[in-house]
Parts: C-alpha cells; structure tokens; sequence
C-alpha cells in the first residue's frame, strides 16, 4: 500500500516549520464537545487510520496540537480525524465543518453522494469508474460507521422511485439475465478459489459496462426487471466482497451500498438481506461488534417470512458473531442453536442461487460458529468447531476459507498453549495459500509474526522456522489490490 500517512505527515512537518497561522477554532470546539484530550483525540484518530490499511499509523497530541494552532492536515488524515469525531458525537462531521478545506478531488466521491437520493445504475458507475480510472481511489475510500445507517424504513418509497426512473432504449430481456447471471458464476467460482485480488476490476469493469447498461434499458416485464436488478445486486456484492478480502474497507462498504439499493429495487429482501449480513461480516472484523449485531438484526428483520432455511441460518449465525463480540455468552450459544435448527430444515434445491454460490453448509456455519466462540474465549469449544469446518469442507473448491479456517484454528490452539500444533497448521494454511491472493490471508500471516513475537527468545527452534517463513511471504507478498 502507498505510505500516504508519511506522504502526509512530512507535508505537515513543513507546515509546521511556518509561521503564522490561524488559530482552528472550529477543530478545538468539535474536540471539546467530544470531551476529548489531545491524547485522546490522537488515539482515536490513528485507530481509524489503523482500520483504514494504516498500520504504522502514529498520531499523538504533538499533531493535535498542530492541528488546532493551524496546520493543515493531509487530505487523508483529515478524513480520518472526520470520521473519528463522526464515531465519537453520533453525527456525520467532514473535514469542512473542523475547518479544514477539501484537498483534493476525491471528496464529492467519497463523501459527498447520498446514497439513496441518485438513481441506483448512475451511483454504480460513478463508484466503478472512479474504481477503475484512479488507483487512489481504493486507498483513499474510508470506512464509515455513518454509511451503515441504511433506511429501513424508506424501503418501498426508495424502490418505487426506482421503477418511475425505468425508460431506457435498450431492450433486455432473458438472455440478458442468463449472461449476467453465467457471468457471476464464472467470477464466483474464480474468487473462492483464488481470492478477492483476482480479477477483482475485471469484474467492476463488467458491472460498469454491461450490467449498469443492462439496468438503464427497457425491460418487457417487471418480473424481468426485478430478475436483472436481482442479478446486478449479487454481481455488486461480488465487487464488494473482493475489496472487502483485499483490505479496501471503505471501498467494500461503497459497493454493499450499492448492492442493497439494487436488491431493493428489485424487491429482493432475501438478498438486501444477503448484503447486510456481508456488511455485518466486515463490521465484526474491524472490531465494530454493537454495529455488527444490528446489522445482522436488520438482515432477519428485512427477510422475515421471505427467507430460506439457510438464508436464515446464514443471517443468524452473524448475529452469533455480534453478541459475542459484545462479550454476550448466553445469546452467542443461543443463536448458535437457533443457526444450527434452521440449516437443518434447508432443502439445498430450494435455495437461492446465493447461498448456492457462496458455498454455505454446516461447513461454513461451522466457520463462523468456531469464530463466535473464540471471541468470547471459549477455545476449547472454537476448536470443535474449526475442526468441523476443516473436516467438512471442499479444500480445492474454496481453498481462500479453507486457508483462513486453517489459521484460526492454529490461533486458537497458540491461545491453549499447544504450540506445536498451531505450527503445524499455520505451516498447513500457508501451504493452501499458493495462488490466493487475499489481503485477509496475508492478515492471517501477520497474526501468525505477532503470536510467535509473544514468546520472545523461547521460542522453539520449530516455531523459529515458521516465522522465517512468514517473515519471506510477507516480504513478497504484494497487496492484491489492482489485478
């Protein structure tokens, strides 16, 4: 990733050597209503640049300090500090109302757009093409716990807004549909085998070209529409679920919205559905955990009485993750349950063609399950259900999750003491590793570095070769974030 933090700070440590400047009495008002002290303030502020891809991220009230007596932050580090405050006062705050100027162009994309005010295809293309034309875009695109108020209760206005837009010239049809739907698969199937990084704009540039133009055509039929909003909606969260493995949260983020309008303009709850459950997957990864748990409400919410079996245990099962991460045991094995009784009752022919693709049995469950427990701290009852999963699962077919169930296994017995194990299974993981390109399996590489760091110079001379090699992986492993 490029070091725009240090890019950014050498501006400002120039800045600093100029004087004068005005005192920011906007900046120094916002920080007081957040009853923060610089220190505090430096601390939130490099958590949400840490979220954000930068880990050596180190603000500290030296910048604050800077900061208000008139130093112009960064473009990118104003963001962070906007979002920050944003999290802190329950608002959204932009870098213009601390009194910092927009620095560059991408402000209009990445914070001036109402997700739900623009028709549904123009706000596709706008995300895609600034995707494809401007390789910053995916850096500089911050998470935003803000973009995560999604209106539930908007959701039949919102829709039919969306079908008084329809009118285009291009006729689509059926064989429209079928392509589109061909397409995914065939970009599905790649990206559980070889990861997010994989062809990862080849299929923005798919969505940007034939998909968004199939979306502005002229449709025979309303179940036709809905059937290609349908599509388009899944095709949209495959483009986000590949930045999401590649580290690009906040470019992630940006296509789950969008995806969720297109679900919702095909009145497709089930998959709107689908979409917030993603959405609560990548907040309980970034330590987001009350904010995963209503999302992951939200998603049964919206898809009650329409879901499937599985959908249902696929949605629960995330609400296992966000009650434990909220450290509730008694709700995290209940859902547990509840998740393990719904799939039971699933007729695989029955389902959605999502749940199809995206490979979700007792296997994933399981998974996710193994997670759930682990972040409560039951490891002993995590590594049942990781083994599970392992002994369950298509290695070849989904080798990218087959690699990660691997590592969290291997974390979980380096948590019980049992380190030779754990080696044998990091050592396994990165064995599957070979041709995945994933930014979440080069994360499980790093967490690998930093268990081993623990143990300080006792570590066994096994355990020592492990880190050499993740040490070698690390130092030629390539962000996949452009292919």
């Amino acid at each position: 990733m490029l070091n725009v933090l240090n890019a950014g700070s050498r501006t400002e440590g120039q800045q600093m050597a100029r004087a004068p400047r005005q005192r920011n009495e906007k900046l120094l008002t916002v920080i007081k209503e957040c009853q923060w002290s610089y220190d505090a303030c430096a601390v939130a502020v490099r958590a949400v640049a840490q979220e954000n891809g930068e880990t050596s991220a180190s603000f500290d009230r030296s910048h604050v300090g800077h900061w208000i007596a008139g130093v112009t932050p960064s473009s990118r580090n104003s963001r962070f500090l906007a979002e920050a405050i944003s999290r802190r006062l329950g608002r959204v705050v932009n870098p213009i109302d601390l009194g910092l100027r927009g620095t560059d162009s991408l402000e209009p994309d990445l914070i001036g757009l109402d997700w739900w005010e623009q028709a549904p295809a123009t706000d596709l293309i706008t995300v895609g093409r600034a995707d494809l034309e401007r390789r910053e875009f995916g850096l500089a695109a911050l998470y935003s716990l803000a973009a995560l108020a999604v209106p539930l209760d908007s959701w039949q206005e919102i829709a039919e807004r969306g079908r008084r837009a329809q009118g285009g010239v291009v006729p689509v049809g059926r064989s429209e549909i079928d392509a589109v739907r061909d397409m995914l698969t065939v970009f599905s199937r790649a990206d559980e085998r070889l990861g997010g990084g994989y062809a990862r704009l080849a299929v923005v540039q798919y969505l940007t070209s034939d998909v968004a133009g199939y979306l502005q055509g002229r449709f025979s039929s309303a179940e036709d529409r809905k059937a290609m909003f349908s599509v388009a909606a899944e095709t949209t969260y495959l483009a986000g679920w590949k930045a999401f493995d590649s580290s690009l949260h906040g470019l992630a983020q940006r296509y789950y919205v969008q995806a969720l309008r297109l679900a919702n303009e095909a009145d497709d709850r089930p998959l709107a559905g689908f979409t917030l459950r993603a959405m609560a997957h990548q907040a309980v990864d970034l330590g987001h955990g009350q904010e995963a748990l209503q999302l992951a409400d939200a998603a049964l919410a919206w898809s009650r009485g329409r879901a499937t079996p599985a959908a249902t245990a696929l949605f629960t099962i995330l609400t296992a993750r966000g009650h434990a991460a909220t450290g509730d045991k008694a709700r995290t094995s209940a859902a547990i349950r509840a998740a393990e009784t719904h799939l039971a009752k699933a007729l695989p022919d029955d389902e959605p063609a999502w749940i199809r693709t995206s490979g979700f049995t007792e296997t994933s469950l399981a998974s996710q399950a193994g997670q759930a427990l682990r972040d409560l701290g039951d490891l002993p009852a995590a590594e049942t259900q990781l083994r599970r999963s392992i002994a369950t699962r298509n290695p070849e077919a989904y080798r990218r999750i087959h690699t990660l169930t691997l590592a969290n296994l291997a974390d979980v017995q380096c948590g019980q003491g049992r380190l030779r194990e754990a080696t044998e299974h990091w050592n396994h993981a990165m064995d599957t590793m070979s041709g995945v390109t994933s930014g979440r399996a080069s994360s499980a590489v790093k967490n690998i570095r930093t268990r081993l760091s623990s143990f300080g110079p006792r570590l066994p001379s096994f355990a020592k070769q492990l880190d050499q090699r993740a040490t070698a992986f690390l130092r030629h492993d390539h962000p996949p974030t452009y292919t």
